[in-house]
């Protein structure tokens, strides 16, 4: 997949993505869109239910494939998108609880907006979505890491857009590791974010706010330049 905006060839052949949706018609666009821009494995649930069951046989079967990115609708049942990225979040498995999570809704409001990146959202996405909203999306999490946050009542990335400077203390602190998403884990030599492809640091916070759609957390992908 190449982005016209960055001139940067996308390499997603690699990648396995699981689409839950209820909605078969748009689970099934989504799947087109996913496979016509080069990702290699796209897995479908028909809602946040059968999608847990997806998710515990890849941490549970020996040999079964990882899954790398999930992108959930915010409306389905049994078990909606937020029900289920509560699962994810709070998962034993670190390969679960640090997944980049993509949630879709055709009600794109504040305080849809607003409950999805409480719940530690990735990225959302507001239907009808384009070729073009999906790639931006899968680009963010390939070419722009965050750290990932734990706070009192919170895990997932870092809310606050990284373009903008915070004002105050800054009273984050490195838990001295990095996190990859095969559960792997290294020590953290620097707090600089990593090229694509490596460890994600995972960072303790109080405090953190900001919006949802800035930056993501790293599959395992490579670019070309």
């Amino acid at each position: 997949m190449a982005s016209a905006k960055s001139g940067k060839y996308y390499r997603l052949d690699g990648l396995s993505v699981l689409v839950a949706d209820d909605n078969r018609f748009v689970r099934t666009i989504l799947v087109t869109v996913l496979r016509g821009l080069g990702v290699g494995r796209v897995l479908q649930a028909e809602n946040g239910e059968e999608a847990t069951a997806i998710l515990d046989v890849s941490t549970q079967i020996q040999g079964a494939s990882d899954i790398d990115i999930v992108f959930a609708d915010h409306l389905m049942a049994p078990v909606d998108g937020l029900e289920l990225l509560k699962w994810v979040r709070e998962h034993d498995h670190d390969k679960l609880k640090f997944m980049p999570y993509i949630m879709m809704s055709g009600e794109a409001d504040e305080n849809a907006v607003r409950l999805a990146r409480d719940g530690g959202v990735t990225e959302y996405l507001a239907k009808p979505m384009s070729v073009a909203n999906v790639a931006s999306r899968l680009v963010a999490i390939v070419d722009k890491p965050r750290p990932f946050i734990r706070a009192p009542g919170y895990i997932g990335p870092d809310r606050r857009r990284q373009t903008l400077p915070y004002a105050g203390d800054d009273r984050r602190v490195m838990t001295g590791r990095r996190v990859t998403l095969d559960g792997a884990q290294a020590p953290i030599e620097d707090e600089a974010l990593p090229p694509v492809g490596q460890a994600v640091p995972e960072v303790a916070a109080e405090d953190t706010g900001g919006a949802v759609g800035a930056e993501a957390a790293p599959p395992s992908s490579e670019t070309v330049d």
